[in-house]
C-alpha cells in the first residue's frame, strides 16, 4: 500500500473517551494509517452503533459497576475486561473504495489471522453462518457469522468497521480471558435462557494457548500482523493536539451522553 504508519499504545481510558478518540481518529485521517491499541479503566459493555439498548438489563449493569457505551460502529456487544481492544483507520482510497465490505473484512482478517500465528495460535475461517443461526445472541462473540476467525471451532477476535467520508474505521477486539457466564446476568432475565447455548462460541487466547501472554507480546503481534499484510511501518506516535481536542468534545457531546447510549 506504501503507507505510512503511526502506532498509538495507549493506558486504559474510560468508554466515552476510548470511542471519541477513535471517531475523531477516523474524522481527521488524512494520509497516514494509524493504529491504536489501547485499554479500558472499568469493566464496560460496549454495544454496536444499530443495537437496540432494551436487549440488556441496565439496572445490573449498573448494580455490577459495568460502564456502558454505544460505539461509532455496527456489530453486538462486548464485555471489555479481559481483551485488548484495537482500532485500525485507513485513508479512505484504493483499494478500500473498490472493494465491498466482506471483502474488506477478509483482508483484515488475513492481517489478524498472521498475528494469531505469531502468537502460535492456528486460526480458521468460518464456512457458514450456522452457529448464529442456531445460537442468536446479542453479544459479539458468541455469534459466528461467514469468514470469521474460528480457534478450536469459538470466537477469539471481533470485528466492526464503519466508512467515515475520508477514512475507514476498524474497531477489533481479541478476547485474552473470558468468564462467559457473567455475560448472562447482563441481558433481561427472559432472554438469559435462550442465549445461554451460544456462550459456549466464546474462546480465548488462554483457552487457545493454555496460558496468557502478556499484553505487550499481544500488541506487538498484532502491529506485525497488520504491518506485514498491509506494507505499513507503523511508528510509534502520539495523538496531536487537534485529534485530542475533537476528541474530548465527542466524549463530552456524544459517547458521554444517555441520548447518544439509549438512542435505540
Amino acid at each position: 500500500m506504501g503507507l505510512a504508519g503511526r502506532l498509538l499504545s495507549m493506558g486504559p481510558s474510560n468508554g466515552a473517551h476510548n470511542m471519541a478518540v477513535d471517531e475523531a481518529l477516523a474524522r481527521l485521517c488524512r494520509d497516514h494509517a494509524t493504529l491504536r491499541v489501547y485499554e479500558w479503566d472499568a469493566p464496560t459493555l460496549s454495544i454496536g452503533y444499530f443495537q437496540r439498548i432494551g436487549e440488556f438489563d441496565l439496572a445490573t449493569c449498573r448494580d455490577l459497576a459495568i460502564g456502558l457505551v454505544r460505539r461509532p460502529t455496527g456489530g453486538r456487544a462486548v464485555l471489555h475486561r479481559h481483551d485488548l481492544t484495537y482500532s485500525l483507520i485507513l485513508p479512505l482510497r484504493p483499494p478500500w473504495t473498490e472493494i465491498s465490505i466482506a471483502e474488506s473484512y477478509h483482508r483484515i482478517n488475513a492481517c489478524l489471522r498472521r498475528a494469531l500465528g505469531l502468537l502460535g495460535v492456528s486460526a480458521n475461517i468460518a464456512v457458514s453462518n450456522d452457529g448464529a443461526a442456531r445460537a442468536p445472541s446479542p453479544f459479539c462473540f458468541s455469534t459466528i457469522t461467514q469468514q470469521e476467525l474460528l480457534v478450536g471451532g469459538k470466537k477469539v477476535i471481533g470485528s466492526a468497521q464503519r466508512r467515515f467520508p475520508a477514512a475507514l474505521l476498524l474497531q477489533g477486539v481479541l478476547l485474552l480471558d473470558c468468564i462467559s457466564t457473567d455475560l448472562l446476568a447482563l441481558l433481561r432475565k427472559g432472554d438469559r435462557a435462550k442465549t445461554a447455548e451460544s456462550i459456549g462460541l466464546i474462546g480465548s487466547l488462554r483457552e487457545a494457548l493454555g496460558w496468557l501472554p502478556d499484553r505487550v507480546v499481544v500488541g506487538r503481534a498484532i502491529r506485525a500482523g497488520f504491518a506485514r499484510e498491509l506494507e505499513v511501518e507503523f511508528e510509534e506516535g502520539t495523538l496531536e493536539p487537534h485529534e485530542l481536542e475533537l476528541a474530548d468534545q465527542l466524549a463530552g457531546h456524544r459517547y458521554a451522553s444517555e441520548g447518544w447510549t439509549l438512542r435505540r
